[in-house]
């Protein structure tokens, strides 16, 4: 058991991250506040809570040196739900200033492993898979804030010889994933039985599922002096919103009617391909999404089926 801390626990990805290792770790999460914590109320009496925050530098570092974590996960982040978070301030404060921050931070202490989080938005709209060694053309102002804190992390570990290494997930699905996205969005309408309004459902997205993401961050914490690195993690499959949505129908036996064309389609999406080359991930890392999307999805809508009371539901 070794002392783990992570950020953004109470966001998606985060929060099953902290779920999967408050059982073998001792595991600090960095909360601003509790308030929206309702995907780990049930765990919050078996970790360690910093009340502190990104954009607060001194009273970071006096956490960090405080906790002394072995390895660092960090997951919070802002803009990645351009519906809900558009303030152009808090992207940039929070994915760039935030990570730098905690870089600094992170440096009065000997952890063996910082994790930070990038996002397939970094490479922007690609003719052929994503590979890291790409150019980063990102078409938001979240993927450049994001591309962003990734060099900020490679270049901390090339100059101080840090152990740091970026996860770029694609389009992660599953337990606990905010109402609005496509996954959830659909599933929970189906077990309504309400009609499902969609886009035209071209746009095309490589789906990765919560269990293989989360399995990848635990092997990221194996590595041996990474420095910089960085790894795609998707299944190396595009895959369009109107199949998704059809598979959700079908495995939730959906009464509504899947309404496609209701809705706009977002600037940034694409019927091109936006799929992960994995081969790098693969090889160093030893990770690949094992989850078939159909497989995925059964166990969500479970999930959701037995969860919907926390959706109001």
């Amino acid at each position: 058991m070794g002392k783990v801390l992570i950020t953004g626990a109470t966001g998606f990805i985060g929060a099953n991250l902290a779920r999967a290792l408050v059982d073998d770790h001792e595991v600090y999460l960095l909360l601003r506040s509790r308030k929206h914590a309702w995907r780990i109320a049930d765990i919050l009496d078996r970790v360690q809570v910093a009340d502190a925050d990104l954009l607060d530098a001194k009273g970071l570092a006096t956490a960090l040196r405080r906790m002394r974590p072995e390895c660092i996960f960090h997951l919070a982040a802002y803009g990645a739900y351009p519906r809900t978070q558009t303030d152009a301030q808090s992207i940039f404060s929070t994915n760039i200033r935030g990570t730098f921050n905690l870089l600094q931070a992170a440096r009065g202490v000997d952890y063996r492993c910082f994790v930070n989080t990038g996002s397939s938005s970094e490479y922007g709209i690609k003719s052929r898979p994503m590979r890291e060694s790409d150019l980063l053309e990102p078409n938001t102002l979240y993927g450049i804030s994001k591309a962003a804190a990734t060099m900020l992390c490679a270049h901390e570990a090339r100059e101080q010889g840090r152990p740091i290494v970026t996860l770029r997930p694609f389009s992660a699905y599953g337990y606990y994933e905010e109402p609005f996205r496509l996954v959830p969005s659909v599933i929970l309408r189906c077990l309504g039985g309400e009609d499902v309004p969609l886009s035209s459902g071209e746009q095309k997205r490589d789906y990765v599922f919560i269990e293989d993401i989360v399995e990848a961050y635990r092997k990221a914490m194996l590595l041996k002096s990474p420095r910089g690195d960085v790894f795609n993690l998707g299944s190396g499959k595009d895959v369009s919103v109107r199949e998704v949505a059809t598979a959700i129908h079908a495995l939730a036996r959906g009464k509504g009617r899947l309404l496609f064309g209701k809705m706009r389609r977002a600037a940034f999406d694409t019927a091109s391909c936006w799929k992960a080359d994995t081969k790098k991930t693969a090889k160093v890392l030893g990770w690949k999404s094992r989850t078939a999307l159909k497989d995925g999805l059964q166990k969500t809508i479970r999930w959701f089926r037995e969860n919907k009371a926390m959706y109001g539901q």
